[in-house]
């Protein structure tokens, strides 16, 4: 690994620790798995004549395999991968974390690089990660880790280089000034969270606009006027008079979903609770969006709203998580995020 300036991480990152079969998820399931090269070669060469085979017959070179790190995948018959038994992996159980391959070893870590600092968090697909990253009601704070790391081999690498970046429609050497804007305003609780919410996503196409006519520099001044109108309210009238569009609401919800459960891949939990979802919307074949919104407005009321007015710093952490782990909002430019297409690029407003 490089020698990195320095190191950060939220504070959770360190108590992150996998519960294996007692976990109540498993992240055996539902993912296309990657084998890096290094471990394919390993594989191919086990002294074991039982398991050579096993790993002859089960993981293949991945023809569409664009760098070392996804050069094979677990053949899967199922979602399930075929190692996967009795809640644990067998290679782990039987061979050590050694003969795991870089994905296995490291989820749910993930490393981004923003010029030489590496930046570690957690994925929050994984159940015991999300309690970790969620439940402190405390802000979420990113501090300079502990020298030594945790010992975890490291993934892949998303990066933005900040002082050499130049990619159409992405001010790469204002990404730290934007981010930073970004997370004081996702965790300024003196708003409501939706309100943040909308605030950033305005304050994220003027961005885009900037960029694309060619005026980042005009960026920072932008960043100050929207930090006088959040701290003088100005924002308050505009945002109080958006009308609330429930059809708009849950279609969205509903895409987003879809375009989960219709991917390569997807975990049987995560196929439980949108059943659970549509059921508690009592959405099936006759039903209207009149219904559905008649639906969805009480178990609001009843349930979803009490809940979120407790523990709205959920979300918050949620969001501030994202913001980091996706190196939002300009993403990456060099990323693994997506196994079948490394190095696409979007613009901010689809980050």
């Amino acid at each position: 690994m490089p020698d990195w300036v320095r190191t950060i991480e939220p504070q959770h990152f360190q108590e992150f620790r996998c519960l294996g079969a007692d976990c109540e998820d498993t992240c055996c399931d539902g993912w296309a798995v990657a084998v890096d090269r290094p471990t394919f070669e390993k594989y191919q060469q086990h002294p074991d004549p039982r398991w050579r085979a096993s790993f002859q017959n089960l993981v293949t070179i991945n023809p569409a395999g664009v760098s070392d790190h996804d050069y094979a995948r677990i053949q899967l018959s199922t979602t399930t991968c075929p190692f996967y038994s009795e809640g644990l992996c067998a290679i782990h159980k039987e061979l050590g974390e050694e003969y795991l391959s870089v994905t296995c070893a490291s989820f749910p870590r993930v490393w981004n690089v923003v010029d030489q600092v590496l930046e570690r968090s957690l994925d929050l697909g994984c159940p015991e990660a999300a309690r970790k990253a969620l439940l402190d009601p405390a802000r979420m704070t990113y501090d300079e880790a502990r020298p030594g790391g945790d010992g975890v081999r490291t993934g892949r690498l998303s990066a933005i280089d900040v002082a050499g970046g130049a990619r159409p429609g992405k001010p790469d050497r204002y990404f730290q000034l934007v981010r930073r804007f970004i997370i004081e305003l996702l965790q300024n609780r003196a708003l409501p969270l939706w309100k943040r919410l909308l605030i950033v996503g305005y304050f994220c196409d003027k961005v885009q606009e900037l960029s694309v006519a060619g005026a980042e520099p005009r960026i920072a001044e932008m960043i100050q006027a929207y930090e006088e109108a959040v701290s003088s309210s100005l924002f308050e009238q505009t945002l109080d008079q958006l009308p609330a569009k429930l059809t708009i609401r849950i279609e969205t919800v509903v895409e987003l979903i879809l375009a989960r459960i219709t991917s390569d891949f997807t975990n049987r939990r995560f196929l439980g609770c949108y059943q659970e979802f549509m059921q508690g919307l009592r959405w099936g074949p006759d039903s209207s969006m009149d219904d559905v919104c008649g639906s969805y407005q009480e178990a609001h009321s009843q349930y979803a709203g009490p809940f979120w007015s407790r523990h709205e710093h959920m979300l918050e952490h949620y969001l501030v998580n994202y913001v980091y782990r996706s190196l939002f909002p300009f993403g990456p430019q060099e990323s693994a995020v997506g196994l079948h297409d490394p190095n696409s690029e979007r613009s901010i407003h689809a980050e």
